[in-house]
């Protein structure tokens, strides 16, 4: 099981996006993402990529049905926030820190990001690549 971070779903998503054939063929049955992707793919092809709200609505929705999402836990909040002084973890960089333990929990094989500095900050046992 590979997890997924919010810009690989954002540029799987976009047909017209550079990164498109790429990322587009990881959104299948062997991918996860927590919830809070949800969330974060919507407010970027809303906000930065100012797809209209319905149109990323319908486009947000059919996606479980092509992969998981994974509710975060309390246990997930609270263990990054009780490891953030160790990890050297502040500010937004906690975000990528909660991905980081749901894939940690789940013990997905790898993490696919193009945020690759931030996510081997904060999950530095686990496989970190770009797609």
């Amino acid at each position: 099981m590979i997890y997924l971070d919010t810009g690989i779903l954002v540029r799987g998503l976009l047909e017209n996006h550079q990164d498109y054939s790429l990322c587009e063929p990881l959104i299948n049955g062997d991918a996860v993402s927590s919830c809070h992707s949800l969330a974060e793919l919507f407010n970027t092809l809303t906000g930065f990529f100012q797809v209209p709200n319905d149109l990323a609505s319908e486009m947000i929705d059919l996606l479980p049905q092509e992969m998981r999402f994974e509710v975060i836990s309390q246990m997930d909040y609270l263990q990054v926030i009780r490891n953030a002084r160790k990890r050297g973890i502040q500010g937004g960089i906690i975000y990528d820190a909660i991905h980081a333990e749901v894939a940690r929990r789940l013990r997905v094989e790898k993490i696919v990001t193009y945020n690759l500095l931030n996510f081997r900050h904060v999950a530095p046992e686990i496989h970190i690549e770009t797609p």
